[in-house]
């Protein structure tokens, strides 16, 4: 029994199912596109909400001179500020 024949055969089958494998990847991806990655959905979703439909950001707290806080990931503020009510003052 020759160990280095058969080690050989093995590797030759498994690099040939490997390349058969990567064309077939290839072939699927070439027809298929990226219609149904889940990046493709959120950037069609990105592009159909404009400058002027993006909801603004919510504050995240108060400080004690009364200023609100947003978020740091906030890109849209309010244009003017909510009331926030005597509840929200006590806190």
């Amino acid at each position: 029994m020759n160990f280095s024949a058969i080690f050989h055969q093995f590797a030759t089958w498994t690099f040939r199912a490997a390349i058969a494998g990567g064309i077939v990847g290839v072939i699927y991806l070439a027809m298929r596109g990226d219609v149904d990655m889940p990046g493709a959905q959120l950037v069609a979703a990105q592009r159909a909400m404009s400058a002027a439909e993006a909801v603004p950001c919510q504050p995240i707290g108060q400080t004690a001179t009364g200023e609100l806080v947003y978020s740091m990931d906030c890109e849209t503020l309010p244009a003017a500020a909510p009331a926030l009510g005597p509840a929200a003052n006590a806190n």
